[in-house]
C-alpha cells in the first residue's frame, strides 16, 4: 500500500483552471482527495498568476489555507483585506468574492459542495 503524502508546492498534476479577468488562463488547481460520496468534500490545491480572479456567489461552502503569495480579498460588500501565508478564509454557500493576486498565489482549500 502506498501512504498518501503531497507537497503543497509540487507542481505536479496540475489543470487548467478560472482564468484572471481580461485573461485567458491565469490558474491552475491540483486535486488532492475527494470524499468517495456524493457531492463529497474535495481538497484542492490552486495556483495562480497575478490578476484578479472574481467569482459569483457558488453552491458550495470553502475554507482555504494561503501558502504562497499575496492578495487583496473581499467578499460581497465587505472591505478588502490583504491576505498572505497563513491566513485562513471561509467562504459562505453563496456568497460572491473576489482575489486580487498580487503575487505568485498557492493556497490549499477544502470545498463542500451543497446539492
Amino acid at each position: 500500500m502506498t501512504m498518501p503524502i503531497f507537497n503543497i508546492s509540487d507542481d505536479i498534476d496540475l489543470t487548467p483552471a478560472m482564468p484572471a479577468q481580461g485573461r485567458e488562463g491565469g490558474s491552475y488547481r491540483r486535486q488532492i482527495w475527494q470524499d468517495s460520496t456524493e457531492n463529497g468534500t474535495i481538497i484542492a490545491v490552486w495556483k495562480a498568476e497575478s490578476g484578479i480572479y472574481n467569482y459569483p456567489g457558488r453552491d458550495l461552502e470553502e475554507t482555504f489555507v494561503v501558502v504562497e503569495g499575496e492578495a487583496i480579498y473581499s467578499q460581497a460588500d465587505e472591505t478588502p483585506v490583504t491576505i498572505g501565508p497563513g491566513t485562513i478564509v471561509s467562504i459562505a454557500k453563496g456568497v460572491p468574492s473576489r482575489l486580487e493576486i498580487l503575487s505568485p498565489f498557492r493556497k490549499l482549500a477544502t470545498v463542500i459542495p451543497k446539492p
